[in-house]
């Protein structure tokens, strides 16, 4: 290998870490939370869990650990047989800004502390199911007295 082709090659290599470095500081100064794919932040104006009937208030910081774990959650066909509980909780009811009627996510399962929940407004033919490993549901079970 001659010196011309070194060169070039350390030349490429620069100019790809210098276009990554571009890239990532660009989201950074945008300031944009990683992937809203079901809730943006700043469109909630609240959030509540049904238990027996009653709703029991999130605070802000619950509230933006709720959005952050339904942002991740996965589409999901059908339950398949396996370990499955019962959900504790009747309803969580999530208001927005901008539309008059809240959206109603219905817990359907926990399996293997991941809750499986339906919303039709974001999933129409199957279930959503978060993947925190009990999280949420830890999260979930500390807004509301048994």
């Amino acid at each position: 290998m001659n010196n011309r082709t070194l060169f070039i090659l350390t030349g490429v290599v620069l100019f790809g870490m210098i276009g990554l470095l571009a890239l990532n500081l660009a989201s950074i100064i945008k300031g944009r939370p990683p992937a809203q794919t079901y809730l943006k932040y700043n469109d909630v104006k609240g959030m509540a869990v049904g238990y027996h009937d009653l709703l029991y208030t999130l605070n802000f910081n619950q509230q933006n650990e709720v959005i952050d774990i339904l942002n991740r959650s996965v589409r999901i066909v059908g339950l398949k047989p396996g370990k499955h509980q019962k959900p504790t909780i009747d309803k969580i009811v999530i208001y927005l800004f901008e539309h008059e009627s809240p959206i109603t996510v219905t817990p359907i399962a926990y399996i293997d502390q991941n809750l499986v929940y339906s919303v039709p407004e974001w999933n129409q033919d199957g279930y959503l199911m978060e993947l925190s490993d009990g999280i949420l549901h830890k999260l979930i079970s500390q807004t509301y007295d048994p």
